[in-house]
């Protein structure tokens, strides 16, 4: 939730949510708008999207567009957004208590790979938001290298972003453990 609420979505704003299933997190910026916004709720799996189409109309929400796009990135949604929400695919290390199973799947070079897919997602997703835009870099990973350092190689490659505001939560404390970057996009 905190993701969510630190990407502050509006009513009226065009919001891409470039990782979306299983879309609680998209669900709940539906909420946080006033179902007001237009949302475009994007993930590489029909079937994941399905439990977002599942719970919108449950919750009667009429602001969520889920999209397919496929694995490598190619085809995104066109933007430009005004608000971009990016909760990467991580190494689950702040959610041990919950998914016991990740500390077996953990693995250096496998974190090698994921934090050049994080990279490569946080950096389309900053290509998709406007000029004065924002973009929430989120994952569930305590790692340094899933976080400030993708946020620092998207910071160093793209000037027109600044750091606005990080997060980290340390598992425990009251929740999971998680982080939080916002990134707004210069104006000019």
């Amino acid at each position: 939730m905190s993701a969510s609420l630190l990407l502050s979505p509006q009513p009226g704003e065009s919001i891409l949510d470039l990782c979306a299933a299983p879309g609680g997190k998209t669900t709940h910026l539906a909420e946080l708008s006033g179902d007001k916004a237009t949302i475009v709720a994007c993930d590489v799996a029909n079937g994941r999207l399905q439990r977002i189409r599942d719970n919108a109309a449950r919750l009667q929400l009429k602001s969520i567009h889920p999209i397919v796009i496929p694995k490598d990135g190619h085809d995104l949604p066109a933007g430009p957004f005004d608000a971009v929400l990016v909760d990467v695919p991580c190494s689950n290390t702040g959610v041990l208590n919950r998914r016991p199973e990740a500390r077996w799947r953990f693995e250096q070079h496998g974190l090698e790979e994921l934090v050049v897919l994080q990279t490569r997602l946080l950096l389309q997703a900053c290509h998709l938001v406007r000029p004065g835009g924002r973009v929430v870099y989120s994952t569930c990973s305590m790692e340094a290298e899933e976080n400030r350092g993708v946020v620092d190689t998207v910071l160093t490659a793209l000037k027109e972003f600044r750091l606005d505001r990080e997060i980290q939560h340390r598992p425990g404390q009251p929740a999971d453990g998680a982080y939080q970057a916002l990134l707004i996009r210069s104006s000019g």
